[in-house]
């Protein structure tokens, strides 16, 4: 049985495609030329490097000729599982049979006329199943044929629930948006089922599409995540001393480091509070031995550095210059004695997970969803900026013992992520189709 994949969205399914490959399944991953935000590209997965804060946007406009070139210079080997729809000679597919109306008919073949997606589907077709994620993957999916689970990023559900409205004014982003819509409900509709690691089901009440999923299939499919070997405490403050050094930055040997991996984004990821806390802390002569390093991107970058300096804590928060590709930050899981990831979403994410893959003890806020389904993970748990100094007031008097709580996390991640219990459960949802 060939597997494809598709979808480029923060790696998650170049993930799941090498988890299948590593088990031995005979896998395609057909790389997503679509998506050319920096995290989305598969070298960003392999290869140690880093962007600086005012490169990660403007690199979403540069060209493929130019990532093919940054590939070559990382010494970065494509994986022989891999397929690139670029450069493959034209081929118009044949969709017409599955067509509704003659809008939509009018609609696909104007989808169908970038020569990637013609290539993409036309690989779908050779495939046997298919683990798709986004518009594209989910929409090529239906089209090819094939049975097919989709993974969601979030989007792709809130625009097929009707959640995300093009501007009224502009008749012919309507026009796309309705034809995009119905392809996706069609799309989600016919698809073996829906995965998700989150419980309620790709999204909480925090997005507001509950009518939607509660007419979905929705299949739990974890994030399959290996667990990695969390070095004693004297060789991982080695390590992180290193990696300052490589970076410019050096912190006190006595110091208890926080490291935040997610975009500074105080909408979204709520670290406001965070260095609200660090604030309060700090008036409360509480704060000393703790220093926080920030993953260096996000809408609120800036910010953050605005904050932390007017308010006298910046002396124990340090600022990467850089956002820092999945090997880096892995360094950084293993090396740091906590990491701190969201305060507003309820749920976890990529980052999340892989810090528990490292053993690290994660500062985050689940909602009580996570209670039903599993069992939670032993995660510190904190949404307000009082609950957050309060949990780090604990972490500093040793009340909360974060050896114990990282081999408590990464236990429970290897009973829940296990890649070959993913990996499993997937062949079993393509067996029934």
């Amino acid at each position: 049985m060939k597997i494809g994949l598709y979808g480029g969205i923060a790696n998650n399914i170049y993930v799941f495609a090498k988890a299948l490959a590593a088990f031995g399944s005979d896998v395609c991953f057909i790389r997503d030329r679509s998506d050319r935000f920096p995290f989305s590209q598969p070298v960003w997965e392999d290869v140690e490097f880093r962007l600086p804060y005012e490169t990660v946007v403007n690199a979403q406009t540069w060209s493929w000729d130019r990532w093919t070139g940054i590939e070559t210079d990382l010494g970065w080997v494509s994986p022989p599982w891999l397929f690139d729809p670029l450069g493959v000679p034209f081929s118009r597919p044949q969709v017409t049979p599955l067509l509704r109306n003659p809008w939509d008919a009018y609609g696909l073949r104007r989808y169908l006329s970038l020569p990637h997606r013609s290539a993409i589907l036309n690989k779908m077709r050779q495939c046997d199943v298919l683990l798709v994620c986004g518009i594209e993957g989910s929409i090529l999916a239906n089209l090819s044929g094939k049975p097919y689970v989709i993974w969601p990023h979030g989007g792709d559900m809130m625009i097929a629930a009707g959640l995300l409205k093009p501007n009224w004014r502009r008749l012919r982003q309507r026009i796309v948006q309705s034809i995009v819509r119905r392809e996706l409900v069609s799309a989600f509709a016919n698809s073996i089922c829906v995965g998700c690691h989150e419980p309620t089901g790709i999204s909480t009440d925090y997005y507001g599409a509950e009518h939607f999923i509660r007419r979905q299939n929705i299949a739990f499919l974890p994030i399959p995540i290996p667990i990695r070997t969390r070095p004693p405490p004297q060789e991982r403050r080695r390590a992180l001393d290193d990696l300052l050094s490589e970076m410019g930055l050096e912190i006190p040997s006595d110091a208890i480091i926080g490291f935040v991996p997610s975009r500074l984004d105080y909408e979204w990821k709520g670290q406001d509070r965070l260095l609200q806390a660090l604030v309060k802390m700090d008036q409360r002569g509480q704060a000393s031995k703790l220093h926080l390093i920030f993953s260096g991107w996000g809408n609120d970058f800036k910010a953050a550095q605005h904050f932390s300096a007017k308010h006298g804590v910046a002396d124990r928060i340090f600022f990467l210059d850089s956002a820092l590709s999945k090997p880096l930050l892995f360094r950084f899981y293993l090396a740091a004695d906590f990491v701190i990831d969201q305060f507003k979403l309820g749920m976890y994410g990529t980052s999340a997970l892989e810090a528990m893959a490292c053993g690290a003890p994660l500062m985050i806020w689940l909602n009580e969803s996570y209670e039903r389904p599993w069992g939670a993970p032993p995660v510190i748990q904190a949404q307000t900026s009082e609950d957050i100094a309060v949990a780090l007031q604990k972490i500093l008097d040793g009340r909360i013992d974060l050896e114990q709580c990282g081999q408590a996390l990464q236990a429970w991640l290897g009973r829940v992520h296990n890649p070959l219990t993913v990996v499993r459960d997937l062949l079993s949802k393509f067996s029934t189709a």
